[in-house]
């Protein structure tokens, strides 16, 4: 379930990100922001499904080496061919080849090192620039990073050490919002200093891994989730607080983890749904290249239609091409590239580890595909 709920949730973002270029863009976008809480559910489940898999990894230079390997190798491809169409996009506008509003701030070659090096969400830059969504990924890696962190909470206090590590963040960034008035200064919505952020929601998908591990599977699992899941919705479009909202979340992904243990006939009838699904991050980070083309080009420049009924028409079209692009992208290079990576990397440091030994071996079992 967690593979279907990470792909409404990029397709959800998707459509809000088109509709910005609706002949009357206002109204669509301002009940799409209800759901701007849907991003906080990539990194939490992230969080749990990261624990899951490596919660039990010795807290090691050696295995913290070989799980950032790991991770790397699985985002860093997706993010280099997406970020390359937008920096050759923005030399075409710095050459005066194409125009383009953005091309001092969202284009500012002056970003593209932290771009490259994945701290473009930790508070760097005033601007999001080139692919702006991946400030997700620059902050689910600076989650990877506090990796150790998380472990260390989890040996000294089981759930309840991870507990107090989302509290202590938590308040941190409580206390860094102080006097904030305008919406995206407040952590849960910022995107500029997202790292800090994505390190509050990865813990508690933590805390709720552990948390799942506890618990029976209740009777109608499945469709208590999906429940749960309503209720999550109805809590945004309520304008609820933001910790009732997460709390709601905490509920229904942990139903959701259960549901998993039901077996495959359970969530059989999701199965169609899966190939998509298991792209859904490539679903989020190739929906701004689209949109470069979709919109950009051809809807603002070619057809140049004012007209609403034709653009919701067209929209299935571009979010049809992204699916695609990503479906195509995921197994003709992510995965090949993602595969070079991890060897040529683990090369390196097995080069530079002691003798015996194991640097970017499984310290536990695989992860499963996440993202956020």
């Amino acid at each position: 379930m967690f593979g279907v709920w990470r792909l409404l949730a990029a397709l959800l973002v998707m459509a809000y990100h088109f509709a910005h270029s609706a002949p009357d863009p206002d109204p669509v976008v301002a009940w799409f922001e209800h759901m701007l809480p849907l991003l906080d559910m990539f990194f939490i489940m992230s969080g749990f499904l990261i624990f899951e898999h490596y919660g039990g990894m010795k807290n090691t230079g050696e295995n913290y080496l070989g799980f950032l390997v790991k991770r790397l190798s699985r985002l860093y491809p997706l993010h280099l061919i997406t970020l390359s169409v937008f920096v050759a996009f923005a030399l075409m506008v710095h050459l005066g080849l194409v125009q383009s509003q953005g091309a001092e701030t969202r284009y500012a070659l002056s970003a593209l090192p932290a771009n490259l090096l994945l701290i473009q969400g930790w508070g760097v830059d005033t601007e999001l620039t080139f692919n702006y969504v991946s400030w997700s990924l620059s902050g689910e890696w600076f989650a990877y990073l506090i990796f150790p962190v998380v472990l260390f909470a989890f040996a000294q206090g089981r759930a309840a050490g991870l507990a107090l590590l989302v509290a202590a963040i938590i308040i941190c960034l409580e206390i860094a919002d102080y006097g904030a008035t305008e919406k995206y200064d407040f952590w849960f919505n910022t995107k500029l200093w997202a790292a800090y952020r994505v390190a509050a929601d990865f813990t508690f998908g933590a805390f709720l891994c552990v948390v799942a591990r506890r618990l029976r599977v209740p009777r109608h699992c499945q469709w208590l989730a999906w429940a749960a899941l309503g209720l999550v919705f109805v809590a945004m479009f309520s304008d609820a607080n933001i910790y009732l909202t997460l709390a709601l979340f905490g509920v229904a992904i942990v139903l959701a983890a259960l549901s998993d243990r039901t077996g495959a006939d359970e969530t059989a009838w999701l199965a169609p749904v899966m190939p998509v699904a298991a792209v859904s991050f490539g679903v989020y980070l190739w929906h701004p290249v689209i949109e470069l083309f979709a919109y950009s080009l051809i809807w603002k420049r070619v057809i140049g239609i004012d007209d609403p009924l034709f653009f919701w028409l067209y929209m299935p079209l571009p979010m049809a091409a992204t699916i695609l692009v990503a479906l195509v992208s995921a197994r003709r290079f992510e995965q090949p590239a993602g595969k070079w990576l991890e060897r040529t990397l683990s090369a390196l440091l097995r080069r530079r580890a002691p003798a015996g030994s194991i640097v970017a071996g499984d310290a536990s079992q695989g992860a499963r595909s996440t993202g956020g």
